[in-house]
Order: C-alpha cells, then sequence, then structure tokens
C-alpha cells in the first residue's frame, strides 16, 4: 500500500543539492509514494510545519531534506508523536545520515536513499534536551562547547554556501590559534562531580562532522550521551585531535564521562556552543538525555 510522504526541504541547506532531492522524490513516486515538496522559509520553521502536517493527518512519514539542523527541527516536531522521520541528505557534512546507513562508504546516491526509506526499516533515535539562553531546543547529534563551536563561529556562511567543506579550514585555523587564549570551560553533572575542560562535546551519535568517528562509547539508538572532556588547550593539543579524529577515535584521547538520567551543566557567558553543527551563541548549556526515541527510516 502506497506511503503519503512530505519532503520538508531546505533550500539553502547544501547550495546546488535540489536537482538530487528531486530525483530522489521522483524515484519515491515511483515506488509508490504520494510525494509532496515543501520548503522551509527559516531557521526552526521545518518544526512548525510538521506539526501542521501532524494535525492535519496528511502524511505517513515526513521526510527531511537537508542537513543536521533541518533533520532537527523535523525531529523536534515529530517528537513523541510516532510519525517516523526519512532523511534525503542535502546538507555539508550529512552526520547522522551517515550514521543511519543513508550514506554507504560517504557516497550520495538517489537509488540508495529511495530505497532506505522505501523499505520502511526503523532505527530509534534518541535525542537529548537542552537548555540555553532560557530556552528549550532538542538536538540529535552533538552539542559541543569550546573549539568546534568556535569553527562554527568562524565559517563564512556565504563560502560554506559555495565551496561546502573546504570553508571550514580557514575557519578552524583560527579557532587552533584562538583556544590557548580562552580560558577552561566549567563544567558539573548533576549528583556526580564537577570539573573543568579545555573543549567539550556530549555526543547521541557515534559520527562527527562527516566522515569522523568521534566515540564507540554510545550510539543513536541507546539512550544517554558520551561526554568528552579534553582536558589541555591549546592550538597543538586541538592539532592532535583533529589527527586523532582523521585515523580513529576519541575514547582514549578524552576523559569520557557516561550521561544517563541526569544533567550535564557546562560554561558560562562567554563559551561557545554548536547545537548539531549549527552554532547557536555563547553561554551556559544544559544537556539532559531524553529517554523517548524517534522512529527513523534506516539502513538496517
Amino acid at each position: 500500500m502506497g506511503e503519503r510522504a512530505v519532503i520538508i526541504r531546505n533550500p539553502i541547506s547544501g547550495g546546488g543539492k535540489e536537482p538530487f532531492v528531486n530525483e530522489v522524490a521522483e524515484r519515491l513516486r515511483r515506488g509508490g509514494q504520494d510525494v509532496r515538496i515543501v520548503p522551509t522559509e527559516a531557521a526552526g520553521h521545518a518544526t512548525q510545519l510538521v506539526d501542521d502536517i501532524i494535525s492535519a493527518k496528511s502524511a505517513d512519514v515526513i521526510i527531511a531534506a537537508g542537513g543536521d539542523g533541518t533533520i532537527r527541527d523535523v525531529a523536534e516536531g515529530v517528537f513523541g508523536r510516532g510519525m517516523p522521520v526519512g532523511i534525503i541528505p542535502a546538507g555539508t557534512a550529512n552526520v547522522l545520515a551517515r550514521e543511519l546507513g543513508y550514506m554507504p562508504r560517504g557516497r550520495i546516491s538517489a537509488t540508495h536513499v529511495s530505497d532506505v526509506i522505501l523499505s520502511r526499516s526503523l532505527r530509534d533515535v534518541y535525542p537529548f534536551d537542552v537548555q540555553f539562553a532560557g530556552a528549550s531546543r532538542m538536538g540529535v547529534c552533538w552539542l559541543g562547547a569550546g573549539f568546534d563551536a568556535r569553527v562554527l563561529k568562524y565559517v563564512s556562511p556565504w563560502l560554506k554556501a559555495k565551496i561546502g567543506r573546504p570553508s571550514f579550514v580557514p575557519a578552524t585555523f583560527k579557532a587552533l590559534w584562538q583556544d590557548g587564549k580562552e580560558p577552561l570551560i566549567r563544567w558539573s553533572e548533576e549528583g556526580s562531580g564537577s570539573g573543568e575542560a579545555a573543549w567539550i562535546v556530549a555526543a547521541n551519535i557515534q559520527r562527527y562532522a562527516g566522515p569522523f568517528v568521534l566515540t564507540r562509547q554510545t550510539a543513536a539508538n541507546k539512550a544517554g550521551l558520551a561526554c568528552l572532556m579534553m582536558p589541555r588547550a591549546g592550538a597543538w593539543p586541538r592539532m592532535v585531535d583533529q589527527v586523532i579524529l582523521a585515523i580513529g577515535h576519541m575514547d582514549r584521547r578524552a576523559n569520557c564521562r557516561m550521561l544517563g538520567n541526569g544533567s550535564l551543566s557546562l560554561g558560562d557567558e562567554g563559551t561557545p556552543i554548536q547545537l548539531d553543527g549549527d552554532f547557536i551563541g555563547h553561554g551556559k548549556a544544559t544537556v539532559t538525555p531524553r529517554l523517548v526515541p524517534i522512529p527513523f527510516r534506516a539502513h538496517v
């Protein structure tokens, strides 16, 4: 029996991928789905679109076509409502899409993406709650405080839209130069201690920034967060981190704490914060795992 599928498309993400999204949509139609494409108009608009679609009972599956930020906005709209989510990788890094098997060996194929969605195979993804700047929002991949957030802060949106991943190179060098000049980040885990670190990543998935593996301590379908604390500040430690990311993972490099059903607070008013690959500002953030999963179409 055919499905009603709504593709929520971020027209800005991963510039130049509209033909790819249209090709996947056509393959889904040939596979028996009734497909319509709805574009977003601003950050966060996807969440409202999802709410309208679910309230109207006008779809059987909602597909996020964009990067990890678009997927996060769609996931926030479906959370707790049982609607399955599909992905069309149309961003720069496409981290969650890689995690869920949409890009085997890092390759993007319209045939494979449509096959994953049409398979109706599901994999639970456990998100997490983020309290930041007086508001609550959801994360699906990771939250970073310090170095990686600073990189994202320095990336030129114009250059990113034009050339994609290479736009991160000058931003990374600028962040490396700045790293040793910043104060250590204070953190505290509810009922379990506190400390300081130079760079902190709280991860819900294993992958990071595209093809790299950050940790083996967690997985998307496992509730909880792996909190990696990099103790040393400065350009050289961060350069070593990048090398280790390129050839392995950070579990032995970092001090790793597993966060189950408690909360981790980190930073202060001057701490740069990124969520799922988007720089969201400076301030104190508190992360708490959510114990209810979201069903994603996945390659299993």
